[in-house]
């Protein structure tokens, strides 16, 4: 088991990055069907970094994997292989297997296992896929060196009138491993450079990176590329303190002696001259990588801020005494503490493209071997949500989206046959809703029939109602019954009765709901509505009987008193209140949870009208206490156990006094 140092942390972690960027990159030109001149030096560039980067670490396998992968990418950029649909598909297919497997060793070391994999054979494979599109009977060689950057050699190079400049960066101060990021640099740099050399040269040796902390990293390149190409990939640089991109003379003194020109005295500063302008860009970064595992701690310990701040102000031996100077000093506190709350939340938000992306492979996969033609479509990518939610949102989606694929869309002829476009599309869409986040995915396939869905799960024991008893809404979140499935047939993605339930609870752990709509023949929708962040509610305190529980203000619409002759009853003998004329269901909320109330006449309580995206109703208590912050705290695990529903319940709360409060899960209240 290899002992992780603060060099192998942050080698798992860009290298994590540059597997991300590279599937993105790969998917995108699979689905035009080409390679773009960008997107082939991208995935050069990401091969040649992760193949240095693996070298330094003395990950060998990974190192000899990225080297045929760059081999094949180098030669595709000389223009010397085949790039028809037939060769491309073999290039993707290869190089997609291929990051499978950089991922596995990578999830690997980051278990603290060995990257023990053995990928000769794959490597036999993209060399043999190389000489086919190339028209050789023999696979290139696969011994270069890792970078001739290293040795200073540009004898490949043919002199150019390409201008000269001379590139000086500095990083982070204490970044670590400041050898291997010079290295990544000049990796980067040198598809876009006709000569390069970098100054320390050998940013092999670890030793280096005393003499880059000391004096900095400093590359003399000759490139035909724009400057603002260049400064925005350093700009990408992880731990830049700043980069400063100067142009020089081609008879410069500065110039390193092998990157002069060969015939000099044709050159002089009249013809060096360039249409551009002499430039010298300074950037700074202004991000920095922190670990999850201190972030975690630093919202821990400011919900206990949030606990101890409301102890303190309302504790009950000060409550009465209405001192002014307290009561103001209290007021600023709960300010600055908020404050600091939307600050330590706002560092712990990230996009939820971070899981959307991952669907496009899926998709991928799934429809190709299942014979399908499905597109994806992304929205609301920007959306931010709280890590953790993200962490725990890509197993259901992924479930979901496979569902869609092997399930929901139809084959091409049977599409054909239906009137409608070979190629099946699902939709992947995200919205902020307040403080919570909705989630759609949409497909426009067979849909779902209530009919079947109510016999499978009368079959398998799980509805006792009859039909007439069920709506479509019930019937079609069926689905997510354990147990349950439609298929006759067990395949590699579905028809074992698991999957959809699992999606239920891994939502439910989220404090979030999710419903299901369907149009027979039209395709389905899921909706997934969870929290922006687990941790800090805006809630009102209600009173029922000798329990206290906290609604999210977010969801209160107003409080009033009801009038007898507003009350009455629908057909099937539930309660409803007119309001301005329009009509709303009212709950009782002592008998959602068997709890004996004060009041049992709707004159004598408080209605509350709670509204969401699904409906608006009303809530009836005994009392509205006040406004409450609240950590929401997770139930104990023994409650868990034995009430596996927990209708109605998102959470609970230490109060001001101490006391346990309930905090209601509004979206599971919502009136069928």
């Amino acid at each position: 088991m290899r002992e992780k140092d603060p060099m192998f942390d942050v080698f798992i972690f860009e290298t994590q990055q540059l597997l991300e960027s590279l599937e993105e990159t790969l998917l995108q030109s699979e689905k035009e069907k080409s390679l773009s001149s960008d997107h082939i030096n991208e995935i050069f560039r990401v091969m040649h970094t992760i193949k240095g980067s693996a070298s330094m670490m003395s990950f060998d396998n990974l190192a000899k994997l990225a080297h045929a992968l760059e081999d094949m990418f180098d030669k595709i950029r000389e223009g010397k292989t085949r790039t028809d649909s037939d060769a491309l598909e073999g290039v993707f297919d290869l190089t997609l297997v291929a990051l499978d497997n950089f991922k596995e060793e990578i999830d690997k070391l980051s278990a603290g296992m060995e990257a023990d994999g053995d990928f000769d054979n794959l490597n036999d494979q993209i060399h043999a896929h190389l000489a086919l599109i190339m028209g050789e009977e023999a696979a290139p060689s696969a011994s270069s060196t890792v970078s001739s950057m290293q040795t200073g050699d540009t004898s490949t190079y043919v002199d150019s009138d390409s201008p000269y400049y001379k590139i000086t960066i500095l990083f982070e101060p204490e970044c670590q491993m400041e050898n291997m990021r010079a290295f990544g640099v000049a990796n980067a740099l040198t598809p876009l450079c006709e000569k390069i050399k970098t100054i320390p040269e050998d940013l092999s040796d670890p030793h280096t990176s005393e003499e880059i902390v000391s004096n900095g990293f400093i590359i003399y390149i000759q490139s035909a590329e724009n400057p603002d190409v260049i400064t925005g990939l350093l700009d990408a640089v992880m731990f830049l303190h700043s980069s400063n991109i100067s142009l020089l003379p081609a008879d410069s003194d500065e110039l390193p002696d092998d990157m002069r020109p060969r015939i000099l005295e044709i050159r002089n500063e009249e013809t060096v001259a360039v249409d551009r302008p002499t430039t010298t860009v300074s950037t700074t970064q202004n991000f920095i990588s922190v670990n999850v595992s201190k972030l975690d701690n630093l919202m821990n310990l400011m919900g206990e801020i949030v606990t101890t701040e409301s102890m303190v102000t309302k504790n009950p031996e000060v409550a009465n005494l209405h001192i002014e100077a307290f009561e103001r000093s209290s007021q600023e506190l709960r300010k600055l503490i908020k404050d600091l709350q939307e600050i330590v939340m706002s560092i712990r938000m990230l996009p939820v493209s971070n899981a959307f992306q991952k669907m496009h492979r899926l998709v991928r996969d799934v429809s190709k071997k299942v014979g399908k033609e499905v597109e994806l479509t992304l929205i609301g990518e920007e959306t931010e949500v709280d890590k953790n939610i993200i962490d725990t949102l890509s197993d259901p989606l992924m479930h979901l989206i496979r569902n869609a694929v092997d399930h929901g869309i139809e084959t091409p002829d049977v599409r054909a046959q239906n009137g409608k476009p070979t190629t099946g599309k699902i939709t992947l869409e995200a919205r902020s809703a307040g403080d919570d986040v909705v989630i759609l995915v949409q497909d426009d396939g067979k849909g779902l029939d209530r009919d079947v869905l109510i016999q499978k799960a009368t079959e398998k024991g799980l509805n006792t109602k009859p039909d007439h008893e069920i709506s479509d809404k019930e019937a079609y979140n069926m689905i997510f019954m354990a147990g349950f499935s439609t298929n006759s047939e067990v395949t590699e993605f579905s028809g074992r009765g698991v999957g959809m339930d699992v999606v239920r609870r891994n939502i439910d752990k989220l404090g979030g709901t999710i419903l299901v709509d369907s149009t027979p023949g039209q395709g389905m929708t899921v909706q997934i509505r969870i929290p922006l962040t687990l941790a800090i509610i805006e809630g009102m305190k209600l009173r029922v009987g000798n329990l206290v529980f906290i609604a999210p203000m977010l969801y209160i619409q107003e409080s009033f008193k009801p009038n007898d002759g507003d009350i009455f009853l629908d057909p099937d003998g539930s309660e409803m209140i007119m309001i301005r004329g329009e009509v709303y269901p009212v709950m009782r909320l002592y008998r959602i949870f068997d709890i004996p109330p004060d009041y049992e006449n709707l004159d004598d309580g408080i209605l509350i009208m709670i509204s969401n995206d699904e409906t608006t109703f009303c809530l009836f208590v005994d009392e509205l206490i006040g406004e409450q912050q609240a950590v929401i705290k997770p139930l104990p695990d023994y409650i868990q156990r034995h009430n596996m529903g927990l209708h109605g319940i998102g959470g609970c709360a230490v109060l001001g006094d101490g006391s346990i409060s309930l905090i209601i899960d509004i979206n599971s209240l919502v009136p069928v």
